[in-house]
């Protein structure tokens, strides 16, 4: 059975996305159209790639966290100064290429790769900083002039998984963009024109450790996109030990993570069913 998947933003915890998918995959639903913010544009660009939970579970297994915490500087003195010249402590730039590496195994790094007819099965989230609004990617890259088919997936997942603060924003030919999850953490709508089902998976107690993220949210934008969610199906994954940027952390303890978001899957689809 094919379903559709809106993914959460929520950094490091996202790593529970693979035991949800996991628990899907063994009873036979295969996803169609997938998308979110930040650390959900991720995982829904590996689904878009077909990669299957044990394959995402190897890369968690492997992932190396220096590749995220590259900074201009190894001193802590330094790495603060420049976090605050740059905007950010840390560069996406290792993490982009990290990715577009194994977008390229499955032959599938740009989004011509992720085309149906005139529409593509990947959507993802991002903030537009300058301009203050939110953008879904590929659908808004004539904006920008940027060509919708060659656009590589990897740096549109880099774009919104900037998290402000922590990650330097995204700058290209003078755009500045971020985190995803600034104006929409949770596109539930994606694909609310699409006749197959759409799950969506939320990482829960997201907003509660992320209180300097939000009042900077608060402050450089008005208002954070919100949908009321009664009428959507909802998978709640109770990761709430974790902080969204413990990464450390959190890859140490993946598999316990993997473990939080199989179990909320099979809380949900019991429950529900």
């Amino acid at each position: 059975m094919y379903i559709n998947g809106v993914f959460e933003g929520g950094g490091i915890k996202g790593i529970a996305y693979i035991g949800a998918i996991r628990f899907l995959e063994e009873r036979g639903f295969r996803f169609k159209y997938v998308g979110g913010s930040s650390v959900g544009s991720l995982f829904s660009s590996l689904l878009a790639a077909k990669f299957t939970s044990y394959e995402m579970e190897n890369i968690v297994k492997k992932f190396d966290v220096n590749i995220l915490t590259a900074s201009k500087s190894k001193k802590p003195i330094a790495k603060f100064i420049n976090g605050i010249k740059y905007k950010g402590l840390y560069s996406m730039s290792y993490f982009e290429n990290f990715l577009d590496n194994l977008l390229k195994e499955k032959n599938c790094s740009k989004f011509i790769d992720v085309k149906v007819g005139e529409d593509y099965f990947l959507k993802i989230i991002v903030t537009d900083y300058k301009n203050k609004k939110m953008i879904t990617i590929p659908d808004d890259l004539g904006l920008y002039n940027y060509s919708k088919d060659a656009f590589p997936i990897a740096k549109a997942v880099a774009m919104s998984c900037s998290m402000p603060i922590v990650f330097v924003p995204y700058k290209i030919q003078g755009n500045v963009f971020i985190d995803g999850g600034v104006v929409n953490n949770f596109p539930i709508n994606l694909f609310s024109k699409q006749q197959i089902p759409t799950i969506g998976f939320k990482l829960n107690e997201y907003a509660k450790e992320t209180s300097i993220i939000n009042k900077y949210k608060s402050k450089i934008f008005q208002t954070n996109v919100e949908y009321k969610l009664d009428s959507y199906n909802i998978v709640d994954i109770n990761t709430g030990k974790y902080k969204v940027t413990d990464f450390k952390k959190g890859l140490e303890n993946y598999k316990d993570l993997i473990k939080l978001g199989y179990n909320s899957m099979r809380d949900y689809f019991y429950k529900k069913h």
